[in-house]
């Protein structure tokens, strides 16, 4: 273990700061919470796991994903659109599929929901 690494409960604190300091949980509390297991029907979701390996940093504090954004498309395959990322609460960043950081939580969720659209669409064909 180095001395950069958090615990699972300050990545959880870490979780709760960032999402109400972007501004993205109103958007993420309208998304049903990905499941882990069994099938999921076509949509929208959010996953909050915290990917334990991302609790030490090595050489600096740790950026952990906070929150991820995925469509599950019809045929049950599962497509990153963006997510929420987090540093030793300082910094956030808003990712997309396009952009790797995005200023706001509202242009965030617009780039989020027009990448899900065009998925729809090309998953139609």
């Amino acid at each position: 273990m180095s001395r950069w690494r958090i615990s699972k409960g300050q990545a959880v604190d870490l979780q709760e700061w960032a999402l109400e300091e972007s501004g993205t949980k109103k958007f993420l509390d309208s998304l049903p919470e990905l499941p882990k297991k069994g099938k999921i029907k076509p949509g929208l979701y959010v996953s909050y796991e915290i990917d334990e390996l991302e609790l030490d940093g090595g050489i600096d504090w740790p950026d952990v994903g906070i929150a991820m954004v995925y469509a599950i498309l019809q045929d049950g395959k599962r497509e990153y659109l963006g997510e929420v990322r987090a540093y030793n609460w300082e910094a956030i960043w808003l990712s997309t599929n396009e952009y790797d950081e995005v200023d706001d939580a509202g242009e965030w969720w617009r780039c989020v929901k027009e990448d899900y659209e065009k998925l729809k669409k090309s998953d139609m064909k």
